[in-house]
């Protein structure tokens, strides 16, 4: 463990250790999304509860599977330092806001049916357990020497 690691254990409550685990679970849990989107494996999907996209929507899933992996390297690339990877961090919490309040919106607004009753808030769990693990690094640590 460097130095740096060490100080930053003790002046926080989530070490980069902890936090480079999470990071890289939420890059896996998006990479695998992403896939299963980008790559249509209907029977996956349906398996687990997923709506296939329609062909007239397709285009949509391909474009939210794009995103997803571009979100996992991202995420990945950046547990390699994570006192470094502040902004990175950010995006990711933000990321994971806005898609879990769309989900929300959709769900209890506007009303849509949820495709398996198991999978919605299986997935959404995961996603805030990432975010607060995230976010708490993000609020605790405060290495000296991020930026230098």
């Amino acid at each position: 463990m460097s130095d740096h690691s060490v100080v930053l254990s003790k002046r926080s409550g989530m070490s980069e250790n902890a936090v480079r685990r999470v990071m890289r679970a939420d890059a896996v849990f998006n990479l695998l999304a992403g896939l299963l989107l980008q790559l249509n494996l209907t029977g996956v999907l349906t398996a687990l509860g997923w709506p296939a996209p329609a062909p007239e929507t397709r285009v949509y899933a391909l474009v939210l599977g794009s995103a997803l992996i571009g979100l996992s390297l991202t995420v990945w690339v950046a547990s390699r330092r994570p006192s470094r990877a502040r902004e990175a961090l950010t995006i990711s919490i933000i990321t994971h806001l806005l898609a879990g309040l769309s989900i929300l919106y959709e769900i209890f607004i506007v009303g849509i049916p949820l495709p398996s009753p198991w999978l919605l808030p299986a997935a959404v769990g995961v996603q805030v357990l990432f975010v607060a693990g995230q976010a708490y690094y993000l609020l605790t640590a405060r290495p000296d020497n991020a930026y230098r």
